[in-house]
C-alpha cells in the first residue's frame, strides 16, 4: 500500500478536476495490486474512470485482483462494448468466480454480455461445487501435441501467445496431449523445450508422469499435493483422461490463505467474520461458541464451592489454581495447532494417528514434570514454613496433571472429529481449554483435601 498511499490525495484531486492525463501518468506508477487494495476510497464514478484510464494489460490485472461484488459493479457501469472486450480478455474461470454468490437480476445481466462475447464456457466452472479444483481451474493454457518437435513447439507458442496475455497463459509447465484433442500424456517445461536440440520430440522431452488433478477433488487436497511436490501449475483431467484445465500455484496460494485464516479463526472459537460485519452480526456468530467458555466456567466455580471448606482453611492454594489450569490450557492449544495443521498440511498421514497421540502425550508428560517441578520448589519458597512439603506436591502433581491432560485431549480430539466429518479445528479454542480447567481444578482441590487436610 505505500505506493497508493503516495499517490492517494494527489490522484482523488486529479480526478476531481478532471485532469485526465495527469490520472493516466499516475496510474503508470501504481501497481494493480496496490490499486485494488485502496479502491474502497474512490466513489463509483472514480473507479470507473480509473479503470478506463488504465492500459489494458493493468486493466485486466487489476481487475482479476478486485473481489467479485467489486468486479460485477465494474462491469455493470462499463458500456456494453466496453464490458464485452474486457471479459474476452479474462480467463473464462475467473469470470465464473465472479458471477458466484451475486445476487440473480446481475447474473442474468451479465450472462446476457457473456453470450455476445462467446463465453458460454463460462458456465462448465458453476457446475462444480465452490470447493472444488472445478471450480478453481483455469481454462487459459497452452497444450502441445506429443508429436511436435521443440522447434515446432516453441513457433506454435511463438504465433499463438499474445503478450498482454503472457501472465494468465501459465507458461511455465506446458501439457502435452496425444494428437489436438486427445488425452493427457505428460508435461514438459519450457525450459526443454528452449534447451534441446530442434529435431527432439516432444515425447522425449516429457515427464510422462505429471501429478494430475480431478475436477471434483476438494481444493484442500490440491493445496496438499502442491506443497507436497512443489509445484507450480498441475493438470485438471475429466474421467476420459482429457485436459480440462490446469490450476496454477498462484490460486492454490490464495486457497492455502483463507483456509488459514478460518482454522485460526475457528480455534479461537469462532467462524471467520468479516470486518465489515455488523456489531449485531457479529454477536449472534460469537455467542454460540462461548457458551461452552461459559458452562466450563460455571463447572469450575462448582467445583471451587465444592471445596469451599479446603479452600478456607489453605487460602495459599488460591494463588496456583489460575497458574495450573492457564499452563494446561497453553500446552493444549500449542499441541493442537501442530496437530490440525499437520492435518491440513498432510505431514501427519493416515495410519499415524496413533503415533502422533503417544508421542504428544509424552510431550505433554514431560513438559509437566518440568514445571511441576518449577511450580513445586516455588510453592516450598513462598509456603513451606507454614504449610510443609505437602502443599508442594499438591501443586507439583497437579501441573503433571493439567498438562499432560491438555496435552492428550488436544492430540486426540481433531482425530475424533475429523473421524466423524466434523473440521479438526473446531476441536481446539474453548473445548479443550475449558475441559483443561475443569479437570484440573478437581485433580487440584481434591489433593489438597486429600493431603493438606
Amino acid at each position: 500500500m505505500k505506493t497508493i498511499q503516495l499517490y492517494l490525495h494527489d490522484l482523488k484531486e486529479l480526478l476531481e478536476a478532471r485532469e485526465f492525463v495527469m490520472v493516466r501518468t499516475c496510474l503508470r506508477d501504481i501497481p494493480p495490486v496496490d490499486l485494488a487494495e485502496a479502491w474502497d476510497y474512490f466513489t463509483p464514478e472514480e473507479r470507473s474512470v480509473v479503470f478506463r484510464l488504465s492500459n489494458r494489460a493493468r486493466a485486466v490485472q487489476l481487475f482479476e485482483e478486485l473481489d467479485p461484488p467489486a468486479q460485477a459493479e465494474l462491469v455493470a457501469g462499463l458500456q456494453k462494448d466496453q464490458a464485452e472486450e474486457l471479459l474476452e480478455e479474462i480467463d473464462p474461470s475467473e469470470t465464473g468466480r465472479m458471477l458466484r454468490g451475486l445476487p440473480q437480476p446481475m447474473v442474468r445481466h451479465l450472462n446476457g454480455i457473456l453470450k455476445k462475447s462467446g463465453q458460454e464456457i463460462v458456465q462448465k466452472y458453476l457446475d462444480f461445487p465452490p470447493q472444488s479444483v472445478g471450480a478453481l481451474m483455469r481454462g487459459r493454457y497452452f497444450a502441445l501435441d506429443s508429436k511436435w518437435s521443440s522447434k515446432q513447439a516453441i513457433e506454435r507458442i511463438q504465433l499463438t501467445t499474445r503478450l498482454r496475455r503472457l501472465e494468465e497463459t501459465h507458461l511455465d509447465t506446458l501439457m502435452v496431449v496425444d494428437g489436438e484433442s486427445g488425452p493427457l500424456v505428460g508435461a514438459v517445461s519450457l525450459k526443454a523445450l528452449v534447451v534441446s536440440p530442434k529435431d527432439m520430440s516432444v515425447r522425449e522431452l516429457m515427464d510422462p508422469g505429471p501429478t494430475v488433478l480431478s475436477p471434483e477433488m476438494d481444493q484442500e487436497e490440491a493445496v496438499r499435493l502442491f506443497a507436497k511436490y512443489k509445484l507450480r501449475s498441475a493438470p485438471v483431467v475429466g474421467a476420459d483422461g482429457k485436459l480440462m484445465g490446469i490450476v496454477d500455484y498462484r490460486d492454490v496460494y490464495e486457497v492455502a490463505s483463507a483456509e488459514t485464516e478460518e482454522d485460526f479463526a475457528k480455534m479461537a472459537g469462532m467462524p471467520l467474520s468479516p470486518a465489515e460485519d455488523s456489531v449485531w452480526l457479529q454477536t449472534t456468530r460469537r455467542l454460540p461458541w462461548l457458551v461452552i467458555t461459559c458452562i466450563g466456567g460455571l463447572g469450575v466455580s462448582t467445583v471451587v464451592k465444592y471445596y469451599e471448606g479446603t479452600l478456607a482453611q489453605i487460602l495459599a492454594q488460591a494463588s496456583f489454581s489460575p497458574l495450573i489450569a492457564g499452563m494446561g490450557g497453553n500446552v493444549g492449544s500449542q499441541t493442537a495447532t501442530l496437530i490440525v495443521r499437520g492435518m491440513a498440511t498432510g505431514e501427519i498421514k493416515a495410519g499415524q494417528e496413533a503415533v502422533t497421540i503417544v508421542k504428544e502425550i509424552g510431550v505433554g508428560a514431560l513438559l509437566g514434570v518440568i514445571y511441576g517441578c518449577g511450580v513445586a520448589a516455588a510453592a516450598y519458597l513462598f509456603y513451606g514454613s507454614r504449610y510443609g512439603w505437602e502443599l508442594s506436591a499438591v501443586v507439583g502433581l497437579s501441573m503433571l496433571f493439567s498438562m499432560t491432560v491438555a496435552s492428550t485431549l488436544a492430540a486426540g480430539e481433531p482425530f475424533i472429529f475429523r473421524h466423524f466429518g466434523i473440521d479438526p479445528a473446531t476441536a481446539t479454542g474453548p473445548l479443550i481449554t475449558t475441559t483443561t480447567d475443569l479437570l484440573s481444578n478437581i485433580v487440584y482441590f481434591g489433593l489438597a483435601t486429600y493431603l493438606l487436610l
